[in-house]
């Protein structure tokens, strides 16, 4: 049988870590990394195996072999859901914070940004219901405060983006309300793009969150000429409203919204750095992800020249294109393999999106119903992650 130190040594190789990185995600040393992968020091303590599965994104089961040691499924876990719901309430109604006095500094949305931009759930749950707790103990006092304000339709907008991400959509609501009165307050175009576009996620496929897009893209478009942060929002509100219309079975609207997007994009250039990473990239990757929901991902046909997924640096959407594209290659014929390498490079990049996203979930079933790759070991171990069971 495989000994350990094999197996990390494999999954190390997969997610593209140095010795070093591991050592210093799990909390060893690089000579202690190396004595397990050579086999020279044993993987015996409980805490060591959590800690190594923990930085390699998989269970501790998968690392050791061992069956016993169960599977991954949901990045994170019910405590910890439970934690970013009392950070919700908390800030909805200060007087549950129970704190008697204000916290003070600011909140790390940069590293927010980060940890949401890589997919790291596992981090960013705690983070969130930190930094909610720490908005709401400021109570009416930082209401006056333009930085406060900012942080706290920020904050929200991440919680509204998580929560979708990860399943939970009932705790959505509250923050994108937050977000909305919060930027009204602020009175500043580019918080208000952001905070209506929570609003959106929040609201979802319910009747009539057309509205809700078009009246952002009313109010945003006034500032598209003159400040680039404000003519993302502008853009992604297209976006959205395009793949609203696509699932709708409207591909001449969709097709109006993408265009508009795509134009602006023109106009803005390529922004990674900004909340949405918009620019003629991300265009490309939600013209994709449009062309799915429409049914048509064959069409899609192979990636302008220049296009490259990699410049963007936020893995939350190259491994969301990788996702996207399997789903598109699977809408065709004799795409099996093809559509299976996406995956499994959607997992390298992001493997906790690959565990949060709908549409990898379905693109994975799709596969293991087809007779080669329903016995396949290499997929059924990335469905098992995924929280598919037989």
């Amino acid at each position: 049988m495989e000994h350990v130190g094999a197996r990390l040594r494999r999954w190390r190789v997969r997610r593209g870590l140095s010795q070093r990185v591991l050592a210093e995600l799990a909390g060893f040393s690089q000579g202690y990394v190396a004595q397990i992968e050579s086999g020279a020091a044993p993987l015996e303590r409980r805490a060591a195996r959590e800690a190594l599965a923990r930085a390699l994104q998989i269970s501790v089961g998968e690392l050791t072999g061992w069956p016993d040691d169960g599977a991954t499924g949901s990045p994170v876990g019910p405590a910890a859901i439970a934690r970013l719901r009392a950070g919700i309430v908390a800030l909805a109604e200060p007087l549950v914070a129970g704190t008697a006095e204000p916290e003070t500094g600011d909140v790390d949305t940069a590293a927010l940004d980060r940890f949401y931009g890589a997919c790291r759930y596992d981090l960013l749950v705690p983070a969130l219901a930190e930094a909610l707790g720490v908005l709401a103990s400021r109570g009416a006092a930082g209401w006056s405060d333009p930085v406060h304000l900012r942080s706290v339709i920020e904050v929200c907008a991440t919680t509204v983006a998580t929560c979708v991400q990860l399943g939970h959509p009932d705790l959505t609501l509250v923050p994108a309300g937050v977000a909305m009165r919060t930027a009204e307050q602020l009175g500043e175009p580019a918080h208000l793009g952001l905070a209506n576009y929570a609003r959106i996620r929040a609201v979802g496929a319910a009747a009539g969150v057309e509205r809700v897009v078009d009246e952002g893209i009313a109010r945003l478009h006034p500032y598209v000429g003159s400040d680039p942060v404000t003519a993302g929002s502008y853009g992604m509100h297209h976006l959205i409203r395009a793949e609203m219309a696509a699932r709708a079975g409207r591909a001449a609207v969709a097709a109006a919204h993408l265009d508009e997007a795509a134009r602006v994009a023109a106009h803005t250039g390529e922004r990674p750095d900004d909340w949405f990473s918009f620019g003629p990239t991300n265009v490309g990757m939600w013209r994709l992800a449009i062309l799915v929901a429409l049914g048509d991902g064959p069409a899609a046909g192979a990636p302008p020249p220049g296009f490259r997924p990699e410049a963007l640096p936020s893995a939350q959407r190259r491994a969301t294109y990788f996702i996207d594209l399997a789903r598109a290659l699977l809408q065709g014929r004799g795409r099996d393999d093809a559509a299976a390498a996406a995956l499994y490079r959607a997992e390298t990049i992001a493997p906790q999106q690959v565990c949060a996203s709908d549409g990898a979930r379905q693109a994975l079933r799709a596969l293991l119903s087809r007779p080669r790759y329903g016995r396949d070991g290499r997929l059924r171990g990335l469905a098992a992650r995924a929280g598919i069971r037989d």
